[in-house]
């Protein structure tokens, strides 16, 4: 394995001297100790609320690739709020996992507990027009994939993961649950270590899991109809014939 503390440690100094840094964290693969070779190294800094800006950047120090995200402690707890309206825990987690790099302040105790109450928070469930709205769009994705299917269309497989992933995303936000990155959705269903070391409970649809891997693992029009029939079943049922929703208009 490559020395990356030694490169992490010439890119952190730097940033460790200035005033308005208070603190540092380790995240990322790095932080949960499943690196691969191409595992870049993630630090999330932290800067004093004087601070009017943020940053995000890379950089190469002795071949190795750091990935680093620069933000006031405000603006994390900004990150918060908005990312649980999303479904998602984004910041919550890079922060409940990282580690410890330095701390001038104590800041990062402060943080961490925060973060954690965010990771306990339940996300506010939809409500029936959003149901029935998402249901069709689920409807009229796979109608669309059909029909390039038909027409041997060479989009059919982008179309197919588009809408894959937009089961997964409809799903997620009826049961409550956090929405899985499309980057880490496989390990996350079929890796429990990898599932464990990121924070993230065990999805507790067991079916839905089996048909969704069996549809990354094979594309075919079928196995995605099968996850898009399993998930309006759990909905409450659809059918386009005589679909339609009447709402009040804008004020």
């Amino acid at each position: 394995m490559r020395d990356w503390k030694q490169a992490l440690e010439k890119f952190i100094g730097e940033w460790r001297e200035k005033d308005f840094v208070e603190a540092a964290l380790l995240t990322g693969s790095y932080a949960v100790g499943l690196e691969t070779e191409r595992s870049d190294v993630d630090v999330y800094i932290i800067l004093s609320d004087d601070v009017d800006w943020r940053e995000r950047g890379n950089v190469v120090v002795d071949g190795i690739l750091i990935e680093y995200f620069v933000n006031p402690a405000r603006q994390i707890r900004r990150y918060f709020e908005k990312e649980l309206s999303q479904n998602s825990r984004s910041t919550a987690r890079i922060v409940t996992i990282g580690k410890v790099l330095f701390d001038k302040t104590g800041i990062t105790e402060t943080l961490k507990m925060e973060a954690r109450e965010y990771m306990e928070t339940p996300f506010e469930r939809p409500d029936e027009t959003w149901v029935e709205v998402a249901k069709y769009s689920l409807w009229d994705a796979l109608d669309s994939l059909k029909d390039a299917e038909e027409r041997s269309d060479p989009s059919y497989a982008h179309i197919y993961h588009l809408t894959l992933h937009r089961a997964l995303e409809v799903y997620s936000k009826f049961l409550g649950l956090e929405v899985p990155p499309a980057s880490k959705v496989y390990r996350l269903f079929n890796d429990e270590t990898f599932r464990r070391a990121y924070l993230f409970p065990d999805f507790p649809d067991g079916r839905f899991v089996e048909l969704f891997l069996r549809a990354l693992e094979e594309v075919k029009t079928e196995n995605l109809e099968a996850i898009i029939a399993h998930v309006f079943d759990e909905m409450g049922g659809f059918d386009i014939d005589g679909w339609r929703l009447r709402t009040r208009v804008e004020v």
